[in-house]
């Protein structure tokens, strides 16, 4: 069916490159399979019963028609469907038409906000990265009309904004905070992190309006906001200061054990080599002991110079999670718990990328950044410490 369709501009052009990815999307996670087309796979004949057969089994622990099932995986996680030229089996031999929602619809995400479906695409798909976090512009999103099967998607999200007027929900408000979230974090007069001190500062005041039951000062807020009026300059606080916890959290046992994606893997690896042995600290038993890290960062300013040349890499990924989550009310109506896991998710980025430009002595690029970018959000799901950290 023909339906009016609001999308990141990145997303007209984007399509699969197949088997020239540097990653596959076959592999590193669980691969879900809806009901519909679980019950196609047990009641399958012919060539694709062959195929399928002891590679799927049924969720047991869940009711969800979007997991009732799952691919039984290989090493290294893998799909038991992709083959040696890491292309898709169901899909090569039987049909697109065979395949489950999962697999037909990424890294495409699909919201409907006020009757409008909404289209944007998945981090842990490296040609997303590329397109839509290394253009220098900022991104611009477009209004269309577009084809969609629903049968062939998931809808994440559904907001009804209108539904909520008048009443004492922060949702009728939806677009006022979505496209003034999106104007402060593309406000290039400003670091990243000073865009989203402004940010939480901007959803503090919200929230402290909010809880007073001051829907007038709400408004006079949004208002001003919109109008472009407000002076950011005392909103944007003080750089981020990480403490040795911090960036010794991200290469803990726990943490590592439960990653399953192979290039995050790596990633970690080559911050930990770099993070812990380029300070000369000691073994792992003396690391909480030791001021090294933040001292020789603070003396090497060079890497949060270079990081802050790419700033646009993080600036586009920030503005896709916004649109793409419908921040800040995927956390119910807690702003700062939203903001929160923004916040934590671009000190993650950072201090990885910080890491690894340590290990191998070399500079900071955009595509050094999303290479920790993708590899993260492939992982970030799905590890219970990462989530742990990212509400913290």
């Amino acid at each position: 069916m023909k339906v009016n369709i609001f999308l990141p501009k990145y997303m007209v052009e984007f399509k699969c490159i197949s088997s020239s990815c540097a990653d596959s999307c076959c592999s590193g996670w669980d691969i879900n399979i809806d009901e519909d087309t679980y019950n196609k796979y047990s009641n399958s004949t012919g060539h694709l019963k062959e195929l399928l057969e002891g590679k799927f089994t049924q969720n047991k622990y869940e009711h969800d028609s979007f997991n009732h099932g799952f691919m039984v995986l290989k090493d290294e996680n893998r799909c038991p469907f992709l083959n040696s030229n890491m292309l898709c089996d169901i899909h090569g031999g039987d049909g697109q038409e065979n395949l489950c929602i999962t697999c037909k619809s990424y890294p495409r995400v699909f919201n409907i906000v006020d009757n409008v479906y909404e289209k944007s695409g998945l981090p842990s798909c490296i040609e997303i990265c590329t397109r839509a976090f290394l253009n220098k512009d900022k991104m611009e999103f477009i209004e269309g009309e577009e084809d969609i099967e629903e049968k062939n998607i998931e809808i994440r999200r559904i907001v009804d904004s209108e539904a909520f007027e008048g009443t004492e929900s922060l949702l009728q408000y939806f677009w006022n905070i979505r496209v003034i979230s999106i104007n402060i974090i593309q406000s290039r007069s400003f670091s990243i992190e000073e865009r989203l001190n402004i940010l939480k500062n901007f959803y503090e005041q919200i929230e402290e309006m909010y809880n007073s039951h001051d829907f007038d000062n709400i408004e006079e807020l949004l208002e001003n906001f919109n109008d472009e009026v407000v002076d950011y300059e005392p909103l944007k606080g003080a750089t981020f200061k990480e403490n040795n916890e911090f960036y010794i959290s991200l290469t803990q046992d726990e943490l590592v054990k439960n990653i399953r994606s192979v290039r995050l893997k790596e990633c970690v690896k080559e911050y930990k080599n770099g993070i812990l042995n380029e300070n000369n600290i000691g073994n792992e038993e003396n690391i909480l002991n030791q001021n090294d890290i933040c001292k020789y960062l603070e003396e090497t300013p060079k890497y949060f110079s270079e990081l802050e040349d790419y700033s646009y890499v993080l600036e586009n990924y920030l503005v896709n999670q916004i649109f793409k989550d419908l921040n800040p009310f995927n956390k119910g109506e807690s702003l700062i718990e939203s903001i929160k896991v923004l916040i934590n998710s671009y000190r993650i980025i950072k201090a990885y990328v910080i890491g690894i430009a340590i290990n191998s002595k070399e500079e900071i690029t955009g595509e050094k950044i999303i290479r920790v970018i993708q590899a993260l959000s492939k992982d970030i799901e799905h590890n219970k410490v990462f989530k742990e950290l990212l509400e913290k």
